[in-house]
């Protein structure tokens, strides 16, 4: 901005956050993923089809809470298997997604589009284009907040998560592509992330690998010191 007003000539001859430098990025907040099968416990236990469907899309689509909150009928192209992510809702406002590779498609299997489609007939047959996917109050998409809070975290409870955000779905999301070996660029594409750093940290499930060979350097430091220590000592 302050370059921008240099440039144009509005009074400005130097930019005062010319030198001031950024801090580092930290660390990732660590989140409590759950497995698969608690995933598929947690689906079991919630009842309402909106809320069936706001956990299976988290699940599928590894999406930001905002951009499962801005999908319409429209950003469905069911021709193609595709959702169109291309609007984020928080706060009650809509905007566009949070970064430019967050504008981007994901590519759905036949029988996840058949549960979406499913879901549309059975509980939104007449609805607009422009509609939500995900419904709540007031003309508004669904409250994942209060979604979480009242109804997915007790069931997690019961199946063993402590702890339990949206933000999990996307690092499971994230974790079993990686376990599948599917490539970076692919998860980073479907993720809409725009750096191999933050995908790296995303991919917990190549943790046991990580331990494995970890093992493997201990045990072989632990074997080398035991039978320096059989050695005999030099006098």
């Amino acid at each position: 901005v302050f370059s921008s007003a240099i440039r144009l000539g509005h009074g400005m001859t130097s930019n005062p956050a010319r030198f001031v430098k950024l801090p580092a990025e930290g660390p990732e907040t660590p989140y409590v993923m759950p497995t698969a099968e608690q995933v598929v416990a947690i689906l079991d236990g919630l009842k309402n089809p909106c809320h069936k469907m706001a956990w299976q899309l988290a699940v599928w689509l590894g999406n930001r809470s905002g951009e499962l909150r801005g999908l319409r009928w429209e950003s469905i192209v069911w021709e193609h298997n595709t959702v169109l992510i291309r609007e984020s809702v928080w706060e009650g406002k809509s905007t566009l997604p949070k970064t430019k590779k967050g504008y981007r498609k994901v590519v759905l299997t036949e029988e996840q589009m058949q549960v979406l489609q499913d879901y549309k007939e059975k509980n939104f047959p007449d609805t607009e284009p422009h509609a939500w996917v995900l419904p709540g109050k007031r003309g508004r998409p669904i409250d994942l907040g209060w979604l979480m809070s009242e109804y997915i975290k007790p069931l997690a409870r019961k199946h063993g998560i402590p702890e339990l955000h949206w933000h999990a779905l996307r690092h499971l999301n994230n974790s079993l592509m990686l376990n599948e070996g599917v490539d970076v660029k692919t998860r980073m594409d479907r993720l809409g992330h725009t750096h191999d750093r933050v995908n790296i940290i995303y991919s917990h499930a190549g943790d046991k690998a990580q331990l494995a060979a970890s093992e493997a350097v201990w045990q072989k430091l632990k074997t080398a010191e035991s039978e320096r220590n059989q050695q005999p000592a030099v006098p």
